[in-house]
Parts: C-alpha cells; structure tokens; sequence
C-alpha cells in the first residue's frame, strides 16, 4: 500500500517488519535518553554546581535555561539549514555536538564556560527532537503506527528520568558533578557508534524551507496546541527545576532519599508514557486535558505534602505519571492538527517545548531568589491552570486521532 512520507512522496510499506527496523528505532529511541539525560542533569546537580563555582541557586539554573533558549531556535533552523541532506548523517552529528557540550560542561573552569557548554547542547537538542520525532513514521517497523513508534522514541526520554537524572544525582554526590557531565559524555559516544552501525541511510525527501515554517501557525488547532503546550512546560520547568533544592532545603531529605524519589518519578513516568499513548490514539484532547489537569494538581499540592516521605513519594509519583505522557499529547496533538506538515510541525512543537523550558526555568530562578521555593511550585501550578482552560476552551474541534500511517524504509 502506497503511504505518505514526511515530506508528501508515496512509497510502499514492506509487508512485515525486520530486526534490523526495530535497532534503527531504538537506536533513536537511546539516543534520546542519552540528550535528556544531558539536558535535564542540572536539575539534580544545582546545589553543588552553585557551591562549588560560586553562584547562586537561581543563577545555577540558567544551566537549564541557555539549552533551552538555543534549542528554540535550533529547532527551526537546523531542519531549514540542512536541506536535503541524509538525516542518518545529521542525527550522527547532532549526537556528537552532544558529546562535546558535556565534555566542555565537565571541565569548565567557571561557570561562564559551563554556559557555554549547555548552549552547544543546546543545538543538538533542538536538531534532534525536531529531526527524529519527524521521522518517527519511516522508521516505524511495518504494522506498528507513527503514534506508537513516537511513543517509543519519547520512552528513551521517560527512561531519563528514570535512570538517568537520579544515576547523575547519585554520582554527582559521591564523585562530584564534574564526573556526572564526563560520563554522560562517555554515554553519548556510545550512543554515537550505536547509531553509526543502526540507522540506515535517510535520505531527506524534500527540503524544509524558512517559508513553510508559517504555514502550521494557520491551523487553529495547531496554534491552540501550541499555547497549551508553552504554558504547561512553563509550569513543569519552573517548578521542577527546583524539587532537588525543595527536598533538601524544605523537607530535609539526605540525599539517597532524593535520588529514591527522582527514582519513582521516572517510574510513574514510563507508567504514564505508555497510558498517555494508549489514550491519545482513542481521543488525544482529552488525553492531553486529563495530563495537564494532573500535573497542575502535582504542583499545587507539593508544598503541602512535599514535606513528609510518604506525602513527597505519592506528590511525585502523581507528578511524574502526569508528565510522562506530555511529549507524546503534545505531538500527537500537533500531527492532528496539521497532519501535512510533520516535519515543519515537529520542529514548531520543539521550539515551543524549548520556549517553555526556558521561560520556566528563567521565572522559576528568579522567584527562588527573590521569594522562596515552595513559592515557585504554586506558580507553576497557575501556568498548568491557563494551560487547561486553554486547550478545553478553544481545543474543541480537533480530531480524536492521527489518520496518517507510518513509512519503513530499511
């Protein structure tokens, strides 16, 4: 049967998949975790970065903030700038931009070179995303749909937080945050030589133009989306970035307990990845409602029962199950509301979702400096607000589910 690539040229499926179609995926799907883990180290490192280089918690934070704002802008620009080029070789080189940033972040002798660092990261985050969710459909083994293969690759992201940003926090305690950033960098080389041998030639189909860019602004429902989705991840970032220096300053925790509760927030997190992508294929505003819903909750309720074990395990758990299942709501949402333009789509979606890391962090930094933490928790829990009446007031409309079917080609 002849379907539609991302770039609009009809080619026919295999008739079943092959081992070789599943390692292309994972290979992306591990990539994936390698970045997230990159981007999302500082979260559990903020503390001992900020002693140890001399700054302050909020100004600590910008670590998460500079990938942010350059990823907004790499998104977009990396996928024009290419052109035709073979996306194999572009993932390959964006896991390598990957690897430098943390080997330049390791070393850093002040904090104005770590900045420096994350900003390259940056790069390869807003290329990667908006690269690899676009061709999540030909990389789709046979029978399995684009929603579920962009629900594998968004596992890698869930897996992050699973082991990756709380295996950074347990290292970064016992061997200082330096060592954290040289052995993601490690991480991401093998991750490099992975792809390398896994990923078959991908050939650019057609070339994104700065033009066609626009073009998904045009959608009611893509724009609708996309403000729900800035003003979510502005409310998950600017609360988030802080639950580290919440459990130690707030609640007291040691720090094995702090790693244990990252833990089970990467877990509920996997749980809600896979129910996100099951509901999303049934009806993907609502799906995305009841995400946003949960996780404003989250927020709201921390500084309240953040503070005990129990209360700060079942806040985080509700949290984490909420945001395993953003990615996949927030891209499903944009492939059905402008479903012929996934890859001009994709790279709006990333550039939001930076926006929102940015902003969040950014607010959230100054509200820790100048107010306190529990403080910023309730703000997000404002963002998460305007996000629901956002996509339950305008999102009316939008179709239940993406009509279009992936491509394999290996």
């Amino acid at each position: 049967m002849a379907i539609p690539t991302d770039g609009g040229i009809a080619i026919d499926a295999p008739p079943k998949a092959t081992l070789k179609s599943w390692f292309a995926l994972l290979s992306v799907a591990i990539g994936a975790f390698a970045l997230v883990t990159s981007e999302f180290l500082p979260v559990g490192l903020l503390s001992g970065v900020a002693a140890d280089l001399h700054v302050s918690v909020g100004t600590a934070g910008l670590m998460v903030t500079a990938p942010g704002i350059i990823a907004a802008f790499a998104a977009p620009l990396v996928t024009v700038s290419v052109g035709k080029l073979d996306r194999r070789i572009l993932l390959c080189l964006l896991t390598l931009l990957m690897v430098i940033a943390n080997l330049v972040s390791a070393f850093a002798p002040n904090f104005t070179v770590l900045v420096i660092g994350r900003l390259l990261l940056g790069i390869g985050i807003g290329g990667f995303w908006a690269t690899a969710i676009a061709l999540s459909g030909r990389l789709a083994p046979a029978g399995v749909s684009m929603g579920r293969a962009s629900s594998i690759i968004f596992t890698g992201v869930t897996m992050a937080t699973v082991f990756g940003v709380p295996l950074g926090t347990w290292i970064g305690d016992i061997f200082g945050w330096r060592a954290t950033f040289g052995i993601t960098g490690l991480l991401g080389a093998i991750v490099l030589l992975g792809q390398l041998f896994m990923l078959p030639s991908l050939p650019a189909t057609s070339a994104v133009r700065l033009i066609d860019l626009p073009h998904v602004f045009r959608h009611k429902y893509a724009r609708v989306g996309l403000l729900g989705i800035v003003f979510l991840v502005t409310a998950h970032f600017a609360a988030y970035t802080y639950v580290t220096p919440f459990f130690k300053v707030i609640s007291g925790f040691h720090a094995e307990l702090i790693s244990t509760l990252l833990l089970v927030y990467g877990l509920a997190g996997v749980v809600g990845n896979i129910l996100a992508g099951i509901a999303a294929s049934r009806d993907i505003r609502k799906t995305f409602m009841m995400v946003v819903l949960l996780m404003g909750a989250a927020m709201m309720i921390f500084p309240l029962f953040g503070v005990t074990t129990l209360g700060a395990v079942l806040t985080i758990a509700l949290w984490g199950l909420a945001f395993g299942g953003l990615p996949v709501c927030a891209n499903m949402w944009m492939f059905a509301a402008a479903p012929e333009a996934m890859e001009s789509g994709a790279a709006i979606v990333v550039s939001t979702f930076q926006v929102g890391i940015a902003v969040g962090s950014l607010l959230g930094g100054g509200v820790v400096d100048h107010l306190n933490i529990p403080s910023v928790m309730w703000m997000g829990g404002a963002f998460a607000i305007l996000a629901l009446v956002t996509l339950a007031s305008f999102g009316r409309g939008l179709p239940k589910t993406v009509e279009a079917q992936p491509v394999a080609s290996h």
